[in-house]
């Protein structure tokens, strides 16, 4: 019973990170959905594909979108390319 209570305490602030909606980028101007526009695609429900943009620094990262059942797209991963 001592050890229980430890445990389960540890597990609780383990949860505590998850988030069920999953993570939110915030989009950077040349994303596709910056602004709240996120196109229609013409793609099939749960695809994805990826695209380069530029933060406001200049920085490149790739960027990650999956197509939605409303055929809208969201950004799922970003992550930042290093420089050739």
């Amino acid at each position: 019973m001592n050890t229980f209570l430890p445990l389960s305490l540890v597990g609780l602030l383990a949860l505590s990170g998850c988030n069920a909606s999953g993570t939110f980028y915030e989009p950077f101007p040349e994303s596709l959905t910056y602004g709240g526009r996120s196109p229609i695609v013409s793609a099939p429900v749960g695809s994805s594909f990826s695209r380069e943009v530029r933060d406001e620094f200049g920085a490149r990262y790739e960027e990650l979108y999956e197509v939605q059942p409303d055929q809208t797209v969201r950004i799922v991963t970003r992550f930042r390319r290093s420089i050739p």
